[in-house]
């Protein structure tokens, strides 16, 4: 599969929790807890697609986010994923999903995270990779 556009996703920090979100994906036919994130549009800044696609998909506004890493799913296809990490959460103005996002924010305790990856429940690789990058790179503790 041949997808060339770029996408984003968002690790965002606020107080102890982190804001992820629990989206339907028809691949597997249920709902996954994943890092909020989308397409780049064309000509856009990738920090600010990365802002943008944060608020459509939670309703939050985001301040400084700071590249993580990329992710690319070679397995599938081309499409690169540039993983961002915010501690700036702002304030909550509304999702504006799209008619076809099945999307509810979810909060999840900091001190959580790991064993919900630990024991299944949370088996998303770019959540993952990302707890992972922001781990090795000062933001998060183990």
């Amino acid at each position: 599969m041949t997808k060339p556009e770029e996408s984003v996703v968002v690790l965002a920090k606020h107080d102890e929790h982190f804001i992820l979100i629990n989206q339907f994906r028809k691949p597997i036919n249920d709902y996954t807890i994943q890092l909020p994130g989308g397409g780049v549009n064309p000509n856009e800044d990738i920090k600010e697609a990365a802002k943008r696609e944060f608020l459509e998909e939670t309703g939050y506004q985001c301040g400084t986010v700071d590249h993580l890493g990329l992710r690319p799913a070679s397995w599938i296809s081309d499409e690169i994923t540039h993983v961002f990490y915010t501690n700036e959460v702002l304030k909550y103005v509304g999702q504006a999903l799209e008619e076809h996002e099945k999307i509810e924010v979810r909060r999840v305790k900091v001190d959580e995270i790991y064993s919900l990856i630990e024991e299944g429940t949370i088996d998303d690789s770019e959540l993952c990779f990302a707890i992972l990058q922001g781990i090795l790179k000062g933001y998060l503790t183990v």
